[in-house]
């Protein structure tokens, strides 16, 4: 009698050792929150930036807002919505971006949805001032908004520039910064930076093979167009009497000429009315 009685009590604490051992189920409403990229500096951030400056071709542009679920991946498609904050907006829609869809779809078997949010780089305003978007996600029949910390986001962007920590490296070359130089130095240039690496024996001659570019395009920015006309730049005479450098691409953004009648070389005026 003993024998079973022991055999039985051991049962039981065989069972109770495998209930224990199974995982708790996930059983909560899925939920989609921001999930941008950190920056150098923090673990987490909850904006977005882009400057049209380092694309001077494009009038538009896309940025893709990354939402993600929490929760189960599921058969079928699933509706969210994400809408703009006015207390935190200065952009205008439809004339620095395309505005938000009424609603946007997380695709089935998906756990993460990138939303196109389309950027105009129109008005002259983006050259002196940074424009911000805020963003919100909103609860709708199939997803909801539980974690608020991450339910807001911010998009900041201009057609601006700021001096780069490797100009002055390549001041000897460049010159003095300003930052009609430096959007004239990403257009024809061939690159958006230089190395400071001078151990690196490599980066030296493609150093000076792009600063040397740009001083080419500065000495006679019309030869330079001739010479480079797969970069898609033209140079024409307004009705103002005036040339201007722009994109072909991207007309609205113009860059004007004027000649020095003591050299008859034609130079370009940065932001503080100097030559560049």
């Amino acid at each position: 009698m003993k024998k079973y009685i022991l055999f039985g009590v051991l049962c039981c604490m065989v069972c109770l050792a495998c209930k224990k051992e199974e995982t708790p189920l996930f059983n909560t409403t899925e939920n989609v929150y921001f999930d941008f990229l950190p920056d150098v500096d923090d673990d987490k951030t909850d904006s977005l930036l882009y400057s049209f400056a380092y694309f001077p071709d494009k009038g538009e542009d896309t940025v893709f807002i990354p939402v993600r679920i929490s929760g189960f991946r599921v058969k079928r498609d699933r509706a969210f919505i994400l809408k703009t904050v006015d207390s935190s907006t200065t952009a205008i829609a439809n004339v620095h971006y395309v505005p938000l869809k009424d609603k946007y779809i997380m695709s089935a078997d998906s756990g993460i949805c990138m939303v196109p949010l389309i950027l105009l780089n129109k008005d002259t305003l983006l050259k002196t001032k940074t424009l911000t978007i805020g963003l919100t996600l909103q609860p709708s029949e199939d997803l909801g908004v539980a974690f608020t910390l991450q339910n807001k986001g911010l998009v900041k962007f201009s057609n601006r520039l700021e001096k780069p920590n490797w100009w002055d490296a390549w001041a000897g070359e460049l010159g003095e910064y300003s930052r009609v130089k430096h959007e004239l130095f990403i257009r024809v240039s061939g690159t958006t930076e230089l190395g400071t690496n001078f151990q690196d024996f490599n980066m030296i001659p493609k150093a000076l093979y792009h600063t040397r570019r740009f001083k080419s395009f500065l000495l006679d920015p019309f030869k330079w167009v001739q010479q480079y006309p797969e970069e898609g730049y033209v140079i024409t005479m307004e009705a103002d009497g005036y040339y201007y450098f722009y994109s072909s691409k991207n007309p609205d953004i113009k860059y004007r000429l004027e000649k020095n009648p003591d050299d008859g070389r034609y130079y370009f005026k940065d932001e503080n009315g100097n030559r560049v």
